[in-house]
């Protein structure tokens, strides 16, 4: 697996954008600053799911990713191979002009992925930069300023802080450039990459004072060369100029210039219960969450390819694949684990995963951002066949599937998002909210006087039968919403209480409504007759 900071990222470019080209999907996986916290309100079954989503977006406002993981399978079509490379990129926000991002931790976050040998040196000191939407837009409105570089020098806090250290180096090229003859060179080293843009404003200050000079910049450092005052090398002073600025925009945009490209080809992506990183995905990299949901579907459609949750996916597969077949979970590595070596590894797969340039761990490295992406692009693979083979009952032939064929296999599952504590557990980013209340259930106390429910001993008699939520709509009635129906959940309450289907429920209290309206207008019109003939 390739770990990606600053230090490797431009070098690593043009390879990682040549397999995303050629690829015939991406799997993604990020790890987080937080994930819990206090404020938002806990899912219900009760969620619609516009509020759904805005739970979700409440929850995802100040988490930020710090290890976006993702690997790219290219497929062979000669071989019936995929060739994976699978990359980490440690991601952080950059100070902007006078704005400075806040990043919230969480400490148990933070303990855990210490444990998992989580690198924080490598994010603070080497993390690959980024640019949202807007800044994008704002910093290319800057740009057309024929001042931008000294503004930018004079507004960013940070810069001001290292201006002493850019004071230093013009000293030392200065007196170089005041002994050297035309066309020799020096070169002047530049330690680390913390700051991408420092070496760009030393350019400019460098071009800004000594003018008759051309710079290289290398990897190491810069290679300067003295050259003739004339009329070319103003121009050409001129050109470099806007030169710096097109290599300050490519620098601070680092890792969203590759997501900009995944957008434009419109790959389909693959993530495992994966919501919450879609909706990071969007909220950190590109714009900020829409505040409803429809308009959220919209911003996926228009800058994302088909995607699929090995959440979802692995319950279709446990529906069809043995009853004897031993399944711990859905959990990512319970998944890998069960395809990989487990009961899984029955059904014949004709097409092989080969990784490139580096060997599978013998031990799942799990949480870390890369090496996730890449079990979960296994097990989509492994799964994406199972499925073909069982819906053409070939599950014992190891027949061929060509990618086209297998991926229109699950066209049921595309663009659906697992999401946990639902009816239907499933965030749909394409189908209308049709919010169907088919697992609410009524209950009543037994008998034919009314008598009210005792909460306390109702919970305690649900929560032996499954989970639930529970609203109470009178003293006497109970609205209660499971994650699914069935027989034994009604026959086992009918024992101690009066159950009813909530549609019926409603259809008898629709009906009583327009039977008391309806009495009430006779009544009217009856009253209004006695008095007329009066």
């Amino acid at each position: 697996m390739g770990e990606i900071t600053c230090e490797n990222f431009y070098s690593e470019l043009p390879v990682i954008e040549e397999e995303i080209k050629e690829c015939a999907f991406i799997s993604l996986d990020m790890e987080f600053s937080k994930l819990f916290d206090n404020v938002s309100k806990p899912f219900s079954l009760f969620d619609t799911t516009e509020e759904r989503y805005n739970k979700l977006h409440r929850k995802v406002s100040d988490i930020t990713c710090i290890q976006f993981g993702m690997a790219i399978y290219v497929y062979d079509d000669k071989i019936k191979t995929f060739k994976t490379s699978t990359y980490s990129f440690y991601t952080y926000p950059q100070t902007f002009y006078k704005s400075d991002s806040v990043v919230n931790f969480q400490t148990s976050c933070v303990e855990f992925l210490c444990k998992h040998s989580f690198d924080f040196n490598k994010l603070f000191h080497s993390r690959v930069p980024y640019l949202t939407d807007e800044e994008e837009l704002k910093i290319k409105s800057e740009m057309l300023d024929e001042l931008f570089f000294d503004k930018y020098f004079e507004t960013n806090i940070k810069f001001r802080s290292i201006e002493e250290e850019l004071m230093k180096v013009l000293k030392i090229v200065s007196e170089w450039y005041d002994t050297a003859n035309y066309g020799e060179q020096t070169f002047l080293e530049i330690n680390g990459c913390n700051e991408p843009a420092f070496i760009i404003l030393m350019q400019y200050y460098l071009l800004k004072k000594l003018k008759y000079i051309l710079i290289d910049e290398s990897q190491l450092g810069l290679n300067i060369t003295k050259i003739e005052a004339n009329t070319n090398s103003e121009i050409l002073n001129k050109t470099v100029h806007e030169n710096l600025k097109l290599s300050l925009l490519n620098k601070m945009m680092g890792v969203k210039y590759l997501m900009k490209l995944i957008s434009k080809l419109k790959k389909p992506i693959i993530g495992h219960n994966c919501a919450l990183d879609i909706l990071i995905l969007s909220n950190q990299f590109f714009t900020p969450l829409p505040e409803n949901f429809k308009d959220f579907q919209n911003f996926v459609s228009n800058n994302f390819g088909p995607i699929y949750d090995t959440k979802l996916l692995c319950k279709e597969v446990k529906r069809i694949v043995s009853k004897n077949d031993k399944w711990i979970g859905s959990s990512l590595p319970e998944i890998y684990s069960y395809l990989k070596d487990g009961d899984g590894k029955k059904y014949p797969d004709s097409i092989s995963i080969q990784l490139t340039s580096v060997e599978e761990p013998q031990d799942m490295k799990l949480h870390h951002a890369g090496w996730d992406a890449y079990y979960t692009g296994y097990c989509f693979v492994r799964m994406i066949h199972i499925i073909k083979s069982f819906s053409c009952k070939t599950e014992n032939t190891g027949q061929r599937y060509t990618l086209t064929e297998l991926l229109k296999s699950i066209e049921f599952s595309k663009n659906k998002l697992f999401t946990s504590r639902s009816i239907s557990n499933i965030l749909d980013l394409e189908a209308d909210d049709h919010h169907n209340p088919t697992n609410y259930l009524i209950i009543q106390n037994k008998g034919i006087l009314y008598k009210a429910l005792d909460l306390k001993i109702l919970k305690q008699d649900l929560q032996e039968i499954c989970s639930f939520d529970i609203k109470l709509l009178s003293k006497y009635t109970a609205l209660v919403a499971f994650p699914f129906m069935h027989s034994r959940i009604i026959y086992k309450l009918k024992t101690t209480y009066k159950v009813e289907n909530y549609s019926v429920y409603q259809r008898k209290k629709k009906n009583k409504q327009i039977i008391c309206l309806s009495l009430a207008i006779i009544t009217a019109c009856v009253t209004i007759m006695k008095y007329l003939r009066k």
